[in-house]
């Protein structure tokens, strides 16, 4: 599809690149393509993972250097050989992978190399201190500016990320998935400070796979296929999501559709929580949660960032750091795990919420990480047979519809969308009776979710007691049953599927 011409006369792109085109390692990720952005507008980048997005933005960035093309701001070309060059241009970027060090503080990271100087040169604590409050106060950062960036939830960094652009006063602000680890609520006040940039004529590029974004704030959209450039066209010419993603993946896509299961298959209760709660350094990280999921249900967890959706997950496979008190019963026992082990050992598998950081090992091969916790499942335990193991981690590569060469290729080389895929089939293979799911799409296109809710649904009508923390409510309401609402570590409500509403999870959600 060509790009569709706007009417009337168009003001100068703020930023632009023109025929850019990038390799690596002989294999395009970047063929001639066009992008521009103009002062106070929203220019959404739209494009299955692999696409040619973040290496684009890259470009634009200061990190990559293309092969051919150049970039021009307000017309004039410049050479962007580093992020400091962007930043010295204007141009902020907010990467999807966070740049930051778990050592310091929060205030310290965000001032990181541009500190603010007091008397004697020396940096000034109590100025940094008070421009961090009052920048994270605009996103809705709840954490003390002084805590350990080491100890911060994924969503509670990308916040820290968000406000590092912020404060370079930048007038290009580019975002590479800002929203992919918030909640509905921390994203919507992402998306009214958006709004305000732009209306002070701050040019902002939007890389989002939450497409209702990219309707509510955007004003034109371009979708990058392969490497390639496919459209440009204002987002009142896009007729639906259904169509956009149609255009990122070259083919008629159909959203997922949850086959409702009768309610009698959920008889069987297999996980009863009693009274959970998980004593924190000053107060209750979560405070006395009991709720109780069935043989073959997706149970979502539901709230804010901090609510204790992913500690309540933490606790269920025996790696919380927080001491507990209450009752944790699986079938007929109860449970405390001391360990991942004791928790796979019983049947249950943990997809946590940073793949890069806690579930991948991302310098291997496809086939070290499919077998890693399956290993005792493939025939000639104890010993390694490669040749049965190969297989076994093609059929499960296959079965998950991971994109690769082989299962000898390495999982870094792959995209997120793959990535994530192949986690969730990791413990898939271990033959779970139950899937704990800490937000199982974070940074994954629309076609590769709908395979991620495929695959979950599938195995759940098969048999396979799910439970999912998620930030995005519309996807707890495809997935689930039933959603438990946490608000600041309690129980603030459990909502049945017949009364599944976006408003009412918020309400329940909100402090």
């Amino acid at each position: 599809m060509s790009t569709l011409p706007l009417t009337g006369a168009q003001p100068m792109p703020l930023l632009a690149a023109k025929h850019v085109s990038i390799a690596f390692n002989g294999t395009p990720a970047l063929v001639d393509v066009g992008f521009d952005v103009r002062a106070g507008e929203v220019h959404a980048l739209c494009g299955e993972n692999g696409a040619g997005k973040s290496s684009l933005m890259k470009v634009l960035g200061g990190l990559y250097r293309p092969d051919t093309g150049d970039v021009s701001i307000e017309g004039e070309p410049v050479a962007l050989a580093s992020s400091a060059d962007a930043i010295a241009a204007g141009i902020a970027v907010i990467h999807q992978e966070l740049n930051l060090v778990d050592s310091l503080t929060v205030v310290d990271n965000l001032f990181l190399g541009k500190e603010i100087r007091g008397r004697f040169g020396l940096p000034g604590r109590s100025a940094m201190r008070s421009r961090a409050v009052e920048t994270l106060a605009r996103l809705g950062f709840r954490r003390s500016p002084d805590a350990l960036v080491g100890e911060l939830r994924v969503g509670e960094k990308q916040l820290i990320e968000i406000a590092k652009a912020l404060l370079a006063n930048a007038r290009v602000l580019i975002m590479d998935e800002p929203t992919s680890a918030l909640s509905d609520t921390e994203a919507h006040a992402l998306a009214r400070l958006v709004r305000e940039l732009r209306d002070k004529g701050i040019a902002i590029v939007l890389i989002s796979h939450r497409l209702q974004e990219v309707f509510d704030l955007a004003d034109r959209v371009t979708v990058l296929r392969d490497g390639r450039h496919i459209a440009t066209l204002p987002v009142g010419r896009v007729e639906s999501a259904q169509q956009l993603v149609s255009m990122m993946i070259g083919k008629q896509f159909n959203a997922p559709q949850r086959d409702e299961r009768a309610a009698a298959g959920h008889a069987d209760t297999l996980i009863d929580v009693r009274g959970l709660t998980l004593h924190g350094e000053h107060r209750p990280v979560v405070h006395d949660v009991s709720f109780a999921v069935h043989r073959g249900e997706v149970f979502g967890l539901s709230g804010l960032l901090g609510a204790g959706k992913t500690e309540i997950l933490e606790t269920l496979f025996g790696v919380s750091p927080w001491p507990m008190s209450g009752e944790i019963v699986i079938g007929a026992r109860r449970r405390h795990f001391a360990s991942p082990a004791e928790a796979v050992e019983a049947g249950v598998g943990f997809v946590t919420e940073d793949r890069k950081k806690d579930g991948l090992l991302l310098d291997d091969t496809l086939e070290a990480n499919l077998m890693l916790p399956s290993l005792a499942n493939i025939d000639g335990f104890p010993f390694y047979r490669r040749g049965a193991a190969a297989s076994a981690a093609a059929g499960q590569a296959r079965a998950s519809n991971v994109k690769c060469s082989g299962v000898s290729q390495t999982v870094a080389t792959l995209s997120g969308g793959n990535q994530q895929k192949l986690i969730i089939g990791k413990w898939l293979m271990t033959r779970p009776a139950i899937l704990l799911l800490d937000e199982p799409t974070r940074g994954v296109d629309v076609a590769a979710k709908a395979e991620i809710y495929t695959q979950i649904l599938q195995a759940a009508r098969g048999g396979l007691t799910v439970v999912v923390a998620s930030s995005e409510i519309d996807e707890l309401m495809l997935l689930c049953d039933r959603i438990l609402v946490l608000c600041e570590g309690r129980a603030a409500g459990l909502v049945e599927r017949d009364a599944f509403s976006a408003e009412r999870l918020v309400e329940l959600a909100s402090p």
